[in-house]
């Protein structure tokens, strides 16, 4: 009877255990599922404000030797979202300019003064991007910690060996759910495990600090000039769309 009853202790010991791994790592994994919503938000920001920032920067200036300019001016590595075909196309520039303000005198000052509003739009979004990035990396570090002790704290391979020693189906699926409890042997321990961030990390898109404006307002400024006089019916078509 004895033996009965530790072997019953051992028993209800073990499932406490199991149990607790098995509570602390759906709160992990919640926390990676707000941390992806998170990662997924960053992108939607990168890819439809940042990105519509940079190519209205592009087709103002038009000429690739100016574009590459002005990313090496603002620290902004590669040509992010640059297609030609983008750049070229009048259509596209007039939905990219549509609720730009003309203000200016004369024409090549309206032109200057469209790009250096576009940096600026840039420059803010960008800001607000940074702002978000930091807070995505911040709930990135605290999940790293989670899993790191999470890790030290409970070893897979005992938690296994627990599981294996349950031969009712009825224990196992009040331990491990009936999704999980009716995995096959070889993919329970993969269902299991507790993956680490390195791909959710890998996949946030990162951008350079940007200069403030007044800071590089002249060198923008010539830029801009240098456009217009390059090419001057496209700049005058490029005026033609503003408000």
């Amino acid at each position: 009877m004895e033996q009965d009853i530790s072997k019953a202790l051992a028993y209800q010991v073990k499932k406490e255990i199991a149990s607790r791994y098995f509570g602390t790592r759906k709160l992990i994994e919640e926390d990676r599922a707000a941390l992806e919503g998170m990662i997924a938000g960053l992108k939607d920001f990168y890819d439809t404000r940042l990105g519509v920032d940079l190519v209205r920067c592009y087709s103002i200036l038009r000429k690739p030797e100016l574009i590459d300019e002005f990313l090496a001016l603002i620290g902004w590595k590669g040509r992010p979202f640059y297609d030609e075909y983008i750049v070229e196309s009048e259509t596209i520039r007039h939905r990219l300019l549509r609720d730009m303000v003309s203000h200016g005198w004369m024409n090549q000052s309206r032109f200057v003064n469209l790009f250096l509003d576009s940096y600026r739009r840039l420059y803010r979004d960008a800001q607000e991007y940074m702002e978000r990035l930091e807070d995505a990396l911040d709930e990135l570090a605290v999940l790293k910690e989670e899993i790191r002790m999470f890790s030290k704290r409970f070893a897979l391979d005992e938690i296994m060996g627990f599981l294996r020693t349950l031969e009712a189906r009825e224990d196992l699926t009040n331990i491990l759910g009936e999704n999980v409890a009716s995995s096959k042997p070889a993919n329970l321990e993969a269902k299991l495990k507790v993956e680490p961030v390195d791909k959710l990390e890998r996949a946030i898109p990162r951008i350079p600090g940007l200069p403030d404006p007044d800071s590089i307002g002249s060198s923008l400024k010539k830029l801009a000039q240098r456009a217009y006089k390059m090419e001057k019916e496209g700049a005058l078509k490029a005026l033609s769309h503003l408000k």
